[in-house]
This record gives structure tokens, sequence and C-alpha cells, in this order.
């Protein structure tokens, strides 16, 4: 069972960041299609919402002291992540919640991945070719097309953290850990 409750400003900029960044990948497979320039555009300020959420979580993760827990890189992080990795082969969920270990560990590659794009997406708005951007020349339209190949390179990542998240918490949910009232129900 989850011990380690989320705090109030944490539910919140979850249910932030899960509403619009999953909006942002779904409508991200109508954004390709020349013919579907309104869902770019939906996209385009969509994604802003986002990474302005995005900048509150960093924020967050600083004020709060959650950089331990999301990105455990030393050696007893590690051990803990190993640890949590080898519970799974014997049928072992990790304690899910504010733990150092796989779920910390996975949430950061979450919140690094989805800043990614959000860092990719701010810049591709700003260089849009056609005058609407920050750089309507040549060097532009050049830029905007690699920063759009980084953009969607680094959305493989984030499908794959999107997945295994919402994967691991209905398996806690179903193994009758509940996640999902932890981390969207606002009142304790």
């Amino acid at each position: 069972m989850q011990k380690n409750a989320w705090d109030s400003g944490t539910k919140l900029l979850h249910i932030g960041l899960s509403t619009t960044l999953t909006f942002e990948m779904f409508e991200g497979f109508l954004v390709p299609d020349p013919n579907t320039r309104l869902y770019f555009i939906i996209h385009e300020w969509g994604g802003l919402l986002a990474a302005a959420i995005l900048i509150v979580e960093w924020l967050w993760i600083y004020a709060d002291r959650q950089s331990k827990i999301l990105f455990p890189w030393n050696s007893n992080g590690i051990s803990a992540i190993k640890t949590d990795i080898m519970a799974l082969f014997k049928g072992k969920l990790p304690q899910a919640g504010r733990t150092v270990g796989l779920p910390g560990f996975w949430h950061g590659i979450g919140i690094l991945s989805m800043t990614g794009l959000a860092i990719t997406g701010v810049l591709i708005f700003l260089v849009i070719p056609g005058g609407r951007g920050a750089s309507s020349s040549s060097a532009g339209a050049a830029a905007f097309t690699t920063l759009s190949e980084v953009h969607r390179e680094i959305s493989y990542v984030a499908w794959v953290y999107l997945i295994g998240h919402v994967s691991a918490a209905i398996l806690h949910q179903v193994r009758g850990d509940p996640v999902f009232r932890a981390i969207f129900w606002l009142r304790k």
C-alpha cells in the first residue's frame, strides 16, 4: 500500500501535466498531415501551456527537494533501482509514491522526456517559417526541420515513459494499492 502520500501541490501539478501532456501526445498524431493545419495550431498552443506547467513543476521539484527521488543517480539510488527491478522479476511491485528507487527514477525519466519535448516545442514555435515565428529566414526553416526531427525522436522516449507509467499505475491499482485515488483525489 502507498505509505508516502502526495501533497496537494504535487497532485495539482500531476493533474495539469497528465491532462496537457497526454492531450499533446495523442494530438501529435494529427500534426504531420499538411491538411490538418488546425491541429498543428492547437498542438502549438497546447504545448506552450504544457511547457508553462512544466516550468512550475521544475520549481516545485526544487522547492520540495524532490531531486533525490526523481534523479537517484548515486550509488544508493542505483542500488535501490536494482533492488526494485529484481523484485519485479519475483512478481513484487515496488512501493508507489515518493520513494527512491524505480518509481522515482521512472518519474524522473518522464519529467526529463517531457521537458525535452517542451524545450524543442517552444524552440519550434519560435522558428516557424512563414513569418509566424521569431524567424522567417531560410535558416529558420532549417532549424524548424532539425528541431522537428529531434522533437519527434524525444517523443518516442516520452511514449515509452507514458505507457510504462500508466501500466505500472494500473498494476498497482489492480493489486489493491489505490494509486489513482492517491494522486488524483485532492482531499485527504
